[in-house]
């Protein structure tokens, strides 16, 4: 059996099964010091008038019985008759007959007294024992022997367990709903939105909601910084490299033209780095989610339609496949990865589209050496490249994947990847729309 999931769940589950083992408890006791002793008293009582009224019965004179008998039967519900049969075997054997058996055993100092429940009538059972020689049958009510239970004390403990449950509930609910509405601000926090949690109810959770709002505060400044910091360097950086390029143009024209080719294609590689940080630090700029209603089919064919000189294998639905999000960040993170796929994996590339109502799921699939397993995760680093699998000199910068990866987490989509059967890459977005709406 599969454990409930929430806190709130397991906590209500938890006093559910307490306050039913307390429950059980309760009854168990109501009817060990409750029914029990009443049973037998009530057994006792039986017994006595029965063997009392049998006792009368035989000391009266015969002439006198009849009367005895209709008064017996009229006061007391108890019917007397002599006979000569024996009681058949009884088939329904109840505790309580049980008690009456013994409590007249012992009033007739262990002579064998018979029960059986008329087949006739359920209110009523027959008791069998020889009084001066006679046999009787008694016809004794059901309720002389059987104790009413006492429904008002099984009330209270229903009733009360109850009010305990429910209040229970209610508490841990109250204890559980603030920590539930953290755990999704913490989440949405994740996915870059901007989240303040209201800071009342108990003082502890006040504390809590106050260290949270501050938390993200301090760290909205640091991705602020950060951003700013790497966007300005990789801007200023500009200039420089702008002089040096002109002054390369501006050297004698007997230079050494080997020399020069080598330093253009230095300057050319860092300017290629400086667009891609450039780039990354818009990608981490969380203003930057404006959504919009798209095609994902259309969308699809207008990115493979920027590769006109590489082979794109499109595998789309048949239908259009609406959806809402930021059309430029998926434009950016797919040609990224075709980027990827084509110089790493050549040609072709296949990109599939699956269009979930919730989800619509990209894949892109190149025909590569891959990637380790045990780096799949760490290419998603800035500046982290594979020596092992993909030489330094394929020119690649190491951001790619980076902007890709940041990409995705601030619009809460999910890129994976994983290493296809027979060689090759698939790199998988699952577009996660935050309001479902197509």
């Amino acid at each position: 059996m599969r454990a409930p999931a929430t806190l709130l769940a397991r906590t209500a589950l938890t006093l559910a099964a307490s306050l039913l083992v307390l429950f059980l408890f309760s009854i168990a006791v109501m009817f060990y010091y409750v029914m029990g002793p009443m049973a037998q008293q009530a057994a006792e009582d039986a017994a006595a008038l029965l063997v009392l009224s049998a006792q009368t019965w035989a000391e009266l004179p015969p002439d006198t019985r009849a009367d005895f008998e209709y008064e017996l039967e009229s006061n007391h519900g108890i019917i007397l008759k002599v006979t000569d049969q024996p009681l058949p075997a009884s088939i329904h054997w109840r505790p309580h007959m049980r008690l009456l058996k013994q409590a007249l055993e012992a009033r007739l100092h262990g002579q064998p007294v018979h029960i059986s429940l008329d087949e006739h009538d359920d209110g009523l059972f027959w008791v069998e024992f020889e009084v001066a020689e006679r046999r009787l049958l008694l016809g004794v009510p059901r309720h002389r022997v059987t104790p009413h239970m006492p429904y008002v004390l099984l009330w209270l403990i229903s009733g009360g367990l109850l009010v305990l449950l429910v209040t229970s509930l209610v508490m841990v609910r109250r204890m559980t709903l603030p920590l539930a509405r953290m755990s999704e601000a913490v989440t949405r926090f994740g996915r870059g939105e901007r989240v303040q949690l209201a800071e009342e109810g108990p003082r502890e959770l006040q504390a809590l909601a106050h260290s949270f709002n501050e938390m993200t505060r301090q760290i909205d400044e640091l991705m602020a910084n950060r951003t700013t910091l790497l966007a300005g360097i990789s801007h200023d950086l500009r200039t420089p490299i702008a002089r040096l390029n002109l002054a390369i143009e501006l050297l004698p024209q007997d230079a050494d033209p080997e020399l020069l080719a080598r330093m253009r294609k230095d300057f050319n590689e860092m300017d290629k780095l400086i667009t891609r940080t450039l780039q990354l630090a818009r990608s981490l700029d969380a203003k930057q989610l404006a959504r919009e209603n798209v095609d994902m089919t259309a969308m699809l064919e207008m990115v493979a339609a920027e590769y006109p000189q590489h082979d794109i294998q499109l595998s789309l639905p048949p239908q259009a496949c609406p959806a809402k999000l930021n059309a430029s960040a998926l434009k950016r993170v797919l040609g990224n990865l075709i980027d990827n796929a084509l110089r790493y994996g050549g040609a072709p590339v296949e990109l599939q589209l699956r269009c979930d109502a919730d989800a619509p799921v990209i894949d892109v699939l190149d025909h590569g050496p891959g990637i380790p397993e045990d780096k799949l995760e760490q290419v998603f680093q800035p500046f982290f490249r594979l020596e092992t699998s993909r030489s330094s000199a394929t020119g690649g910068s190491g951001l790619g994947l980076a902007i890709v990866h940041q990409l995705c987490h601030a619009n809460g989509w999910v890129v994976s990847l994983t290493p296809r059967a027979g060689g090759g890459l698939r790199a998988r977005i699952v577009l996660r729309l935050r309001d479902g709406s197509g």
